[in-house]
């Protein structure tokens, strides 16, 4: 019986530490302080107030540049990696810079063929004189000069395709005219600015599709920002955009907004340009920034700075009821300047005084409840 008596208890407690520690686990969303409790974190009371303020899109992008400050780079004529430069993602390399040589079989063979042409035209042309002449003392045939001017016709096309194409390829026409054949190319940076990807590797074997490096440029960087559907109303070419990112800070202009929303995401593309041209050594290509773009003045309901307690991109605000309990109201933030916030508040606000003073003290007290 006693056994039983002793089971039964154990039972009986266990089962009240578990409601326990239940209870413990819900969140604080109204707590009371004391009169010391509130000295202590300098809590001050107010009320909120209606500002003219700026209104502000709050949004986040990243950092790009325009496709003239992108290079694929690729040869257009198959080949094999002869050598290679340091061309490790990140190295910096200018516009021109040789990157690696290519040895070409094709390259070899065009050339032989232009110097042929070369030859032939020469060849062609004095065939073409001597027939023009006999055709003028009417002793030659019409047709043959005809023929003749044809297929020196014929061969300077052959041989202005041919120079064409190896001015593509970057051969040294002058030395060529002058007999002097090149078994390698050199593949070349088309644009200042870092390595971002790179595919070489001496021995590949490499056709005109292969992309083998690829370069971003360090000119003309822009702002890419995505904002919701609902705010696209409001954007306009010109608007001012302050945004930040790994503790830098800057401000821009708008200078196109998109025209189409995303179906899935509901986002559309917003680009801006930096105001301050040396700004943009600051900020890295493809670097996270979040930013804000002021839309216009309007009427904002606000509070002092030290009355919102920022959590991600809103926070909290604070109102003391009647019975002294304090209340915790999640806000939306909708604009800022150096004293006052902006804010919108997403739930129902009780009656009662509204903290002004104190309000991160307040946060860290229901975070630790």
């Amino acid at each position: 019986m006693n056994k039983l008596i002793i089971l039964s208890m154990a039972i009986l407690l266990a089962s009240c530490g578990k409601e326990t520690t239940t209870e413990t686990a819900v969140v604080q969303s109204e707590i009371k302080l004391t009169a010391e409790q509130k000295k202590n974190a300098g809590i001050e009371f107010g009320n909120l107030e209606e500002k003219s303020m700026a209104e502000s899109v709050f949004c986040t992008g990243l950092v790009d540049v325009p496709p003239i400050s992108m290079a694929s780079v690729s040869m257009p004529i198959a080949g094999y990696i002869k050598s290679t430069m340091e061309v490790l993602p990140g190295k910096q390399v200018s516009k021109g810079q040789v990157l690696a040589t290519i040895t070409s079989m094709e390259f070899i063979q065009m050339q032989q063929e232009y110097l042929q042409a070369q030859s032939q035209m020469s060849l062609l042309t004095n065939e073409r004189s001597r027939q023009q002449v006999l055709q003028q003392e009417e002793v030659g045939s019409k047709k043959k000069f005809q023929q003749a001017e044809a297929e020196l016709g014929n061969l300077q096309a052959v041989s202005r395709a041919l120079a064409m194409k190896l001015e593509i390829l970057g051969c040294n026409m002058k030395s060529l005219a002058e007999g002097n054949m090149s078994a390698t190319l050199s593949l070349k940076s088309p644009i200042d600015g870092f390595i971002q990807d790179q595919s070489l590797a001496i021995g590949k074997y490499i056709t005109p599709t292969d992309v083998l490096v690829k370069v971003v440029g360090v000119a003309h960087k822009h702002v890419e920002l995505k904002v919701f559907e609902r705010d696209l109303a409001k954007l306009k070419i010109g608007q001012t955009i302050h945004f930040e990112g790994d503790g830098n800070k800057s401000q821009g202009k708008v200078f196109l907004v998109g025209q189409q929303v995303d179906m899935e995401t509901r986002l559309t593309p917003i680009h801006g340009h930096f105001s301050i041209e040396a700004d943009e050594k600051k900020f890295t290509v493809g670097q996270f920034i979040n930013a804000s773009i002021q839309v216009g003045e309007q009427k904002i309901l606000s509070i002092p700075q030290a009355g919102l307690a920022r959590v991600g991109k809103g926070g909290y605000i604070y109102v003391e009821k009647a019975d002294g309990s304090m209340a915790q109201i999640p806000v939306e933030v909708r604009s800022a300047d150096m004293e006052w916030v902006g804010i919108r508040p997403t739930k129902e606000m009780p009656a009662g005084k509204v903290v002004i003073r104190g309000a991160s003290a307040l946060e860290a007290i229901f975070a630790k409840d």
